[in-house]
């Protein structure tokens, strides 16, 4: 079982027919441009709760992580919304590899739709990620972009990927959260600020955590 089980969010019978968000990361650490892409997501598709999924490491950084414990208290300090829930369901599922977390949670979770949220730096390397055509094939996207929204969008290597059915929100509405949609959010304003930029003033100013 994983560290700080959430019992409520391991019934999979009060997710049934839900529409979930899943952001996952290493949120080392967490900040305020997840809480934004959450609440974007949770808005723009009319979603019931954004599930952060705190992977206790990420399979594409070479960069140690916090304590996963350390790093799910700080998401569960940073957060004050009701329907944004911190886990650690990938300890409980024994994935650090998306595709195989999206594979596992719909097994576990049948019966409720999925959509995977990310930013767009997330977006532009999507390709580099492990097994990322099947995992395309198994869960919707949304891709919560920042400026320039139109000619980052333009230029993602995702975007010319046209087995996929590629869809711009200009408005917020139930739209399907059906495997093979990948949804691009063009958002004005953002906030600016990620993980690498805090762990980098963090060095500056003589923290001592090890990153």
């Amino acid at each position: 079982m994983s560290l700080h089980p959430l019992p409520h969010l391991l019934d999979s019978r009060r997710w049934k027919d839900r529409r979930i968000g899943l952001l996952g990361g290493s949120f080392n650490p967490p900040h305020e441009g997840h809480v934004h892409i959450s609440i974007a997501a949770l808005r723009g598709l009319k979603l019931d709760c954004v599930w952060w999924l705190v992977t206790p490491q990420n399979p594409i950084k070479d960069i140690a992580p916090l304590p996963l414990d350390q790093r799910l208290a700080m998401c569960r300090a940073l957060l004050d919304h009701p329907r944004i829930l911190v886990s650690d369901l990938e300890s409980d599922l024994g994935t650090t590899i998306t595709y195989d977390t999206i594979r596992r949670l719909k097994r576990r979770f049948n019966g409720t739709q999925f959509v995977w949220i990310s930013g767009m730096d997330n977006a532009l390397n999507l390709h580099r990620w492990h097994h990322w055509r099947d995992l395309l094939a198994e869960i919707s996207m949304v891709h919560v972009t920042r400026p320039p929204a139109k000619s980052l969008v333009r230029g993602c290597p995702l975007r010319q990927y046209t087995a996929q059915t590629h869809r711009v929100i200009d408005q917020a509405g139930a739209y399907p959260l059906s495997p093979g949609i990948t949804y691009w959010m063009l958002q004005k304003k953002m906030v600016n600020i990620s993980s690498t930029a805090l762990r980098e003033a963090m060095k500056t100013k003589g923290f001592p955590q090890v990153f």
